[in-house]
């Protein structure tokens, strides 16, 4: 569906959307978090193709259709709206006007597979009055549309939009879930917690920890099977069955497309108990 060039370079981000387009099960928006700009938008152009081939619509692009062509030569009127900062703004920001004319054209039926791609959405570019005009249709998108936010950081997106998109992590060689650093530190993986306030403290922890380092939450959950593996199994066999149980959630919990935040709180809450 993707080429080998994308598959080999970003393999957990070519699987996700692999598995979301089978089972149509594609979110509304989502933020995607790297340096490299090349990669994230070789992605965004290959699935642009993905949804909008005319003789393998929803496969492997056929690369020779009027919409793979134009999608190459980055002339397609609809399938692609690429969002970038006004070269005449000083600040280099998207202007509100630009949002409303994008909203404006959206309302509008399309007989495309819209992809709106916003190539820098840190705060800087894309401020609160443009993110907040856009949130409305964030959330409720006009059918077959899909919004992707770009930016470096996590942190440089307001919580609004990351709030209602889902997160992916692109490395500038491989995909964050290849591995993880062995220099981690050891309170990241003991994840055994005492009350629902630690829990909730952990989480949020846990959370900037994986942003901060680009680590993908399912390698995340496979550190903490194994780190606690040789520590509990042999000295309490309950709590080992209660971690491994709960783990097994949260995996099943992110393979089903649910929020990083929300699989870590739910995590660490049931674990209180362990």
């Amino acid at each position: 569906m993707f080429p080998k060039d994308l598959t080999n370079n970003h393999p957990a981000t070519v699987k996700f959307f692999t598995n979301a387009i089978e089972k149509n099960k594609l979110a509304n928006s989502y933020v995607f978090i790297g340096r490299d700009i090349e990669g994230i938008s070789g992605i965004v152009l290959h699935l642009a193709k993905i949804l909008n081939c005319e003789n393998n619509r929803f496969s492997t692009p056929c690369e020779k259709c009027i919409n793979c062509n134009w999608l190459n030569k980055k002339e397609h009127p609809q399938a692609l709206i690429t969002i970038t900062p006004d070269p005449k703004s000083k600040k280099e920001q998207i202007k509100i006007d630009s949002i409303r004319e994008l909203l404006s054209a959206l309302n509008n039926t399309s007989r495309y597979y819209r992809i709106v791609f916003f190539t820098n959405a840190s705060f800087y570019s894309l401020p609160q009055e443009s993110s907040n005009l856009l949130l409305k249709t964030v959330e409720e998108t006009p059918e077959e549309t899909i919004f992707i936010f770009a930016s470096s950081s996590k942190h440089d997106i307001l919580p609004t939009i990351v709030s209602r998109s889902q997160t992916i992590y692109i490395n500038s060689s491989k995909d964050t879930s290849s591995s993880i650093k062995e220099d981690l530190r050891e309170d990241i993986f003991n994840c055994l917690v005492e009350n629902p306030i630690e829990a909730m403290n952990k989480s949020s922890k846990v959370l900037d920890y994986l942003n901060e380092n680009e680590i993908d939450l399912k390698s995340y959950l496979a550190k903490i099977a194994s780190f606690n593996y040789e520590k509990l199994k042999h000295k309490d066999l309950k709590q080992f069955i209660n971690l491994y149980e709960n783990l097994s959630t949260a995996y099943l919990k992110n393979k089903s497309f649910m929020q990083d935040r929300i699989v870590l709180q739910d995590l660490f809450l049931n674990l209180t108990s362990c």
